[in-house]
Formats: structure tokens, C-alpha cells, sequence
């Protein structure tokens, strides 16, 4: 618990997969927070690559 705290908060749960204890909230609370997490992120791309030159074929096949 002590871990969770120091790293901002993180929820701790106490689960067991064996018993099916508490699996499906920990699973929930960690997915809806990483969906916030994410936007609150500005997600765009600052730069589009340059596409690759096509090169001419001098000659020979056209293969």
C-alpha cells in the first residue's frame, strides 16, 4: 500500500484469481484510469515523414 501511495495515488487492491476476489475491479479502476490518463495527453504528430523518392530505372529489365 505504501508503494501505491508514494507513486501519486495509485488504488490498491487486494485480489486473488483463485477465488475470483476483487479481479474484475482492479482490471476496471486501472483501464478507466489509463483512459484518462490518456486524455488528458495531447496526442497528435508534430511532423509527417517525407516519402521516399521513386527512383529511375536506367536500362536493362523492367523488372
Amino acid at each position: 500500500m505504501e508503494w501505491c501511495s508514494s507513486k501519486g495515488n495509485i488504488p490498491y487492491y487486494e485480489t486473488s484469481a483463485k477465488e475470483d476476489y476483487n479481479v474484475d475491479e482492479a482490471f476496471l479502476s486501472v483501464a478507466k484510469l489509463a483512459l484518462e490518463h490518456e486524455r488528458d495527453q495531447d496526442i497528435y504528430f508534430q511532423t509527417v515523414a517525407d516519402p521516399v523518392p521513386e527512383t529511375e530505372q536506367r536500362g536493362g529489365c523492367a523488372c
